[in-house]
């Protein structure tokens, strides 16, 4: 019953997720909403006829298609919102099982009105995979396996958990690289289609094995691995976070006003050009590597 909650859980999300995609003066194309969706043309004919069966028109201009805005509309319900009643269900829709309930097929005729729902269903993503994100990062920080409850799978249209060892996230967040215990490699996990992250007690057993593809932190791979811990100004705190959003799992704030940045990198240049390019807000606390990299860099330093 969890396994089909989940799925139909993942299917009401979609069809969150093509509503704002379909809003809007300019269309799309099948093909595009299928990419953006991560499924298949005909996938998103189906959830077309979901769309007109809940009263929505879905037009097609161009070889584009999009929402047709109800005619003579009141333009005072450009500004409604949810309910008390909708708004919690709603939550607790993402963050459990997604069960059915009365309110959905409301919730759904509201998201077509133009005012901050218009980006309601894009918030409701972001809350959720922020949440799965933040749990991540923590496994990751702690070195911890973590078990993905009822993970979808778009190849067999199924769900199932794993048991992984998280190590870093892609560039753009919607991704994390992990080493998944039961084929003993490394896989690529959609954070989108995690259900539930679940921290375990278990350390990392298969560290060695850990290898990132491409770019990992500070634009710099490799097998070396240097400890550092940095103390941080608050600006360049959030100036790693944006510019190194992979350095997040490695980033953690103490009494609220002290910043701090502690891991392992495996060069040593990039993380120098970032403490370089900002004397005075950044202190190496440990990491004598660093130091002794810094140190070289200054002494070649011509002014």
């Amino acid at each position: 019953m969890a396994q089909a909650g989940k799925v139909e859980q993942q299917k009401i999300l979609r069809v969150f997720k093509l509503i704002n995609l379909l809003q809007g003066n300019i269309g799309k194309p099948v093909h595009r909403l299928a990419e953006l969706l991560e499924t298949d043309e005909r996938t998103i004919y189906r959830y077309f006829k979901l769309l007109e069966a809940l009263g929505f028109e879905v037009i097609k201009e161009f070889s584009k298609y999009k929402l047709k805005e109800p005619a003579g509309q009141d333009p005072t319900m450009n500004y409604s919102t949810f309910s008390a009643e909708e708004s919690q269900w709603l939550q607790s829709m993402i963050e459990s099982q997604g069960k059915k309930n009365l309110l959905k097929d409301s919730v759904l005729q509201k998201l077509q009105l133009r005012s901050e729902l218009k980006q309601g269903t894009a918030e409701l993503f972001k809350a959720n995979l922020g949440r799965l994100v933040d749990e991540i990062g923590k496994a990751i920080q702690g070195q911890k396996q973590i078990l993905l409850r009822d993970y979808y799978s778009l190849s067999s249209d199924t769900t199932s958990d794993r048991l992984v060892e998280p190590v870093a996230f892609s560039s753009n967040y919607e991704s994390i690289h992990a080493f998944e215990v039961e084929s003993k490699s490394m896989k690529i996990f959609k954070i989108e289609r995690i259900g539930e992250v679940l921290i375990t007690s278990d350390s990392w057993k298969y560290a060695a094995k850990h290898e990132l593809p491409q770019e990992s932190l500070f634009g710099f791979t490799g097998k070396n691995r240097f400890k550092i811990k940095l103390k941080l100004s608050k600006k360049a705190y959030q100036l790693m976070l944006e510019e190194h959003p992979n350095a997040k799992p490695f980033l953690f704030i103490k009494n609220r006003n002290q910043y701090f940045f502690e891991g392992e990198v495996p060069h040593l240049p990039g993380i120098g050009r970032f403490i370089m390019g900002l004397p005075g807000e950044i202190k190496v606390e440990e990491g004598e590597e660093i130091k002794a990299y810094l140190q070289e860099q200054l002494e070649k330093a011509v002014f």
